[in-house]
C-alpha cells in the first residue's frame, strides 16, 4: 500500500522544466494517484518521468531510474585543514555550504587536522568555486575550520531501468515532485518533449509509445 506524507517542509524543487517536458495535456488519471518509491533512489521525481504500474498490487510508481539529471560535483580542490578535528575515518559525512545540496563525502582526518575530503555522492545544484565546510558534528564531534572548494561540476544523465516483469507502463508525471512526498497527476493522453525528459526517453520510447500510444512523442 503506498502512502504520501503531504506534510510542508521547508523545501523547494526546480519545476522551470516541466512545461517544456509536457507540451499538452489531453487525458489524465482522474484525481492522481500515490506513488510506491520503494527502492527508488532519486530525491526528485521530475515531469515526464513515466509511471507504471504493478499488476498483483495496482500500485503505481515512478520507473526505476539510477539517477537524477542534474548537475552535481565531480571533483574537489584542495583542502583547507582547520583544526581540533578528532582523528579518524568518516563516511558519508555531508559537507555544508556552497550552492546545492546532497554532496556526501569521505572526510579523514589525522594530527587533528582534515588530510583528505573524498567525494562519495556529488548531489545536485552546485558550482565551481563554491566552499563546502567539513561539519565537525559528522567528522568526529570536534574540530572547526576545514573546507574544500568545488573543481569542477558534471551532468549526471539519469538511465531508465528496465520495466520490472508483472509491471506495465500508464503514463507520464506531469508536475515534479519531491519523492518522498509522491502524490502525482498523470498523464495518459497529450504530447511530450521526449529530449526535456528527466532522464535518456531513447532507451524506453519504443516500448513505452507501444503501451501508451496516446502520447505522443515529439522533439520541438
Amino acid at each position: 500500500m503506498a502512502e504520501v506524507n503531504l506534510t510542508n517542509d521547508s523545501e523547494q524543487i526546480i519545476t522551470g522544466n516541466d512545461n517544456i517536458a509536457i507540451v499538452d495535456v489531453f487525458a489524465t488519471v482522474r484525481g492522481g494517484r500515490s506513488l510506491n518509491v520503494s527502492g527508488f533512489t532519486p530525491e526528485v521525481i521530475y515531469a515526464g518521468h513515466p509511471i507504471i504500474k504493478e499488476t498483483a498490487t495496482g500500485d503505481y510508481k515512478p520507473l526505476p531510474a539510477t539517477a537524477d539529471s542534474v548537475a552535481g560535483v565531480a571533483t574537489l580542490g584542495t583542502v583547507v585543514p582547520g583544526a581540533a578535528y578528532t582523528n579518524g575515518t568518516y563516511t558519508n559525512v555531508p559537507l555544508s555550504g556552497g550552492s546545492g545540496k546532497g554532496v556526501l563525502a569521505t572526510v579523514v582526518v589525522a594530527g587533528t587536522v582534515v588530510t583528505t575530503v573524498t567525494k562519495t555522492k556529488g548531489g545536485s545544484g552546485y558550482k565551481v568555486g563554491d566552499s563546502l565546510s567539513v561539519p565537525a558534528e559528522y567528522a568526529g564531534g570536534t574540530g572547526n575550520g576545514a573546507s574544500v572548494p568545488v573543481a569542477s561540476v558534471e551532468s549526471n544523465v539519469g538511465v531508465y531501468g528496465a520495466l520490472p516483469v508483472g509491471h506495465t507502463y500508464q503514463g507520464v508525471l506531469i508536475a515534479s515532485i519531491l519523492t518522498k512526498k509522491a502524490f502525482a497527476g498523470i498523464m495518459t493522453q497529450g504530447t511530450i518533449n521526449p529530449v526535456a525528459c528527466p532522464n535518456d526517453f531513447a532507451t524506453i520510447a519504443a516500448a513505452f509509445k507501444a503501451a501508451v500510444p496516446l502520447i505522443d512523442q515529439r522533439a520541438d
